[in-house]
């Protein structure tokens, strides 16, 4: 057998190889799409379960996919069915909610403060007018701050409604320190010309349902806002 026969043999047995090779990278991608459908599938199932430790383990996992910096939008609709879970989802058993876990949905709402995108804002002021817990109330308003405030009051002003309906019923000095620094966050620019933001500030600073603390911090961050618009 001659070299040139010898290098069409060689390149024959490349192209098989490349060839097997690409097949199975194609293969791959294709199982690994099924893997995280199915994935999907799981969390979602883990999510809506009414056992506690099931949806923690469930927010596990949607904590490292956040981490890594690639949650889909099914995470993000998960996230959202759990922020929401025991207030507007709701599984009754025996006359009571089956499904009412506060402290999974801080963690819920805590997530959705650091994903990206108006859906994520718009369950989170869902959260603000539907939830009747003051901690996780104070948790969206946290999470609505690290979104970030445009010229556009809108989400403020939720903030601030909300804060006032909680003052009138029960105050919470960890509620109103979250108030306090979204206040702060959005007294930049346009927000500096939002007379709620004053008065909020002003009324939290006076009020003597605050422990000092708090309404020392109301009386700073106003300091700060008038040098800042001065």
């Amino acid at each position: 057998m001659n070299v040139t026969n010898n290098k069409k043999i060689l390149i024959i047995v490349l192209s098989v190889f490349v060839g097997v090779i690409s097949a199975a990278q194609d293969l791959s991608v294709e199982e690994t799409y099924l893997q995280k459908s199915v994935e999907m599938m799981i969390i979602s199932e883990q999510a809506r379960s009414i056992d506690r430790d099931t949806k923690l383990a469930a927010l596990k996992y949607i904590r490292q996919t956040i981490d890594k910096g690639n949650p889909s939008a099914e995470i993000q609709e998960i996230l959202s069915y759990m922020a929401l879970e025991g207030v507007l989802h709701r599984i009754r058993a025996e006359g009571v909610t089956a499904n009412n876990f506060p402290d999974i949905r801080i963690k819920a709402v805590e997530y959705l403060g650091d994903l990206k995108g108006d859906s994520a804002v718009t369950t989170l002021v869902r959260v603000l007018l539907a939830e009747n817990e003051p901690s996780v109330v104070t948790e969206a308003v946290r999470a609505l701050t690290k979104h970030g405030f445009d010229e556009n009051s809108y989400t403020l002003d939720v903030i601030l409604y909300v804060f006032k309906r909680y003052d009138s019923m029960m105050p919470d000095n960890a509620l109103a320190i979250s108030v306090i620094d979204s206040c702060l966050a959005f007294s930049g620019g346009a927000g500096a010309k939002n007379p709620w933001i004053y008065s909020t500030l002003s009324y939290i600073s006076l009020n003597p349902s605050y422990v000092s603390p708090v309404r020392r911090h109301a009386v700073e961050t106003l300091a700060k806002i008038y040098k800042t618009g001065s």
